[in-house]
């Protein structure tokens, strides 16, 4: 369902997940492929944002959702004031440990 557009804002752990991301990305494949995994979280930031998709609340952090992108899942907070994007963590990693 769709609601209002939410302003979505990154978080500097956010931005940096994001960096650290596209860089392996590009190491281990291509830039094409560091592009097109980068554009596929600004697409899903985007249908946050929209409403078009919404993630599924997070047990270990009250007020905490998180939505998969590939291998990474975003955690994110929906506050009065927008969406604020917290980390955008690998799915293998300890979330404990990193939100």
């Amino acid at each position: 369902m769709q609601g209002r557009r939410r302003e979505i804002r990154l978080s500097p752990q956010a931005e940096s997940d994001l960096e650290d991301i596209w860089l392996y990305t590009f190491k281990t494949w291509s830039a094409d492929q560091a592009d097109l995994y980068h554009n596929a979280f600004v697409a899903a930031f985007d249908d946050l944002a929209a409403g078009r998709k919404s993630g599924r609340p997070v047990d270990i952090r009250d007020g905490y959702f998180k939505y998969p992108v590939g291998a990474h899942l975003v955690f994110y907070r929906i506050l009065e004031t927008g969406i604020v994007v917290v980390r955008i963590l690998h799915q293998r990693m300890d979330v404990n440990r990193h939100l």
